[in-house]
This record gives C-alpha cells, structure tokens and sequence, in this order.
C-alpha cells in the first residue's frame, strides 16, 4: 500500500510541474497515449435504484450526497482499452442507526480501472478499490480489523475533450470474495463496514 501511495505521489508532482515539461507537448505520440488529470466527485450511499426514484430536482441530489472526494488520475491509453490509476482523498458519512449515529471518516483511495471504448464518446470501466483509512470515528466499531482494504467499482465514463464525468458503483468485498482473494496469492486486505457507494465526478485532463 505504502508502495502505491508512494507511486501516486510521483504521479501528482509530475502533474504539478507538467508545464515546465514541454516534452509530453513536443512528442504527439506521448500525449495521445497518456493523461494525467484531476478530478473530483460526489459519493451517496443509496443504490442506483433509490436515486432514480427519489431524486427529482438539484435539492433532492444534494441531499443524498454523504461524501465527497477530490484526486489526481493518469491514464493509459491500450487501442479501445485504457488503464486509468487514481488517488483520492475522501471524507464521508456512515449513519449506522440509533445508537451509534453517523460516523465520520477519511481515507485514501486508490481506484485502479481498465475502461473499454464502447463509443467514441462512451466507455465502461471496472477494477479494484484500495483503501486506506486515515482517522475518524470507527474506533467505536470494532470490527474493522485493518487500515488497509480493498473493494471493487465499476461504471460508465463520457469523454468529452478533456473533460471527463463519469458515475460509478463502488463495492466493499464480503468475506467470501476476500477468502478467494487470498487463494489466489492476493492477501494484507481486509473487509470493511462501509456500504456499497454510488458517486458522480468531473474530471479535467491537463
């Protein structure tokens, strides 16, 4: 994990300094294959099924939103395939009833995706979610077991020049997927409490 945050810190200084590097601008070849960009999103935790219903108006969006996250990304463009690593820092709200209230908490993301062009305009996108919690109020819950998780996410993106929004439905592993996981040689994560998260976010390429 620290492995990977230290990769995307490298990522967000090249990104700071990118115009006193004209060389990405001077090699066309260069610049189509990769982006690097910002972005930023709004989390709720209702499913996308209770969103469609519910939500008529501007009002009735914000009030869903339990979370928000700003980030960096770089993108890989692979022919009608493309790899897109993130790095987010996201705050949010779990409510887990009466007794305990909402929750607050911070954490890094890491969403790492491989995106399939459907359209010139169009693609669909999934892959891991790695997550490291900073600080909040979880130490009422004890049975988060490990700072470190991981999870899966999946969605829809529209490219439009270099500006990007895209939806996507971000899931915590159960148990069972976890047990799978470690099977297969993939271990030092661990399932968390957080529910299943749909967001909306905007994004600019530099």
């Amino acid at each position: 994990m620290k492995n990977l945050i230290l990769l995307f810190s490298i990522i967000l200084t090249y990104t700071s300094y990118g115009q006193d590097v004209p060389i990405v601008d001077k090699i066309p070849i260069v610049k189509n294959i990769f982006k690097f960009g910002i972005k930023v999103s709004a989390n709720s935790y209702e499913s996308p099924e209770d969103l469609a219903d519910s939500v008529k108006d501007l009002d009735d969006a914000v009030s869903k939103i339990n979370g928000i996250n700003i980030g960096v990304y770089s993108q890989i463009k692979l022919l009608m395939l493309y790899v897109r690593p993130e790095l987010h820092f996201t705050t949010y709200n779990t409510n887990f009833g009466e007794i305990l209230g909402d929750i607050r908490t911070s954490r890094i993301e890491a969403p790492v995706s491989v995106g399939l062009k459907i359209l010139p305009i169009l693609s669909g996108f999934a892959g891991p979610t790695f997550r490291y919690k900073l600080k909040g109020d979880e130490d009422k819950i004890k049975t988060i077991t490990s700072n470190a998780t991981m999870g899966v996410h999946f969605g829809v993106r529209i490219h439009l020049g270099k500006l990007g929004i895209d939806a996507r439905v971000d899931q915590s592993l159960s148990e069972g997927q976890s047990q799978i996981l470690a099977t297969n040689g993939v271990t030092g994560f661990k399932t968390d409490n957080n529910p299943n998260t749909v967001s909306v976010g905007l994004s600019y390429a530099f």
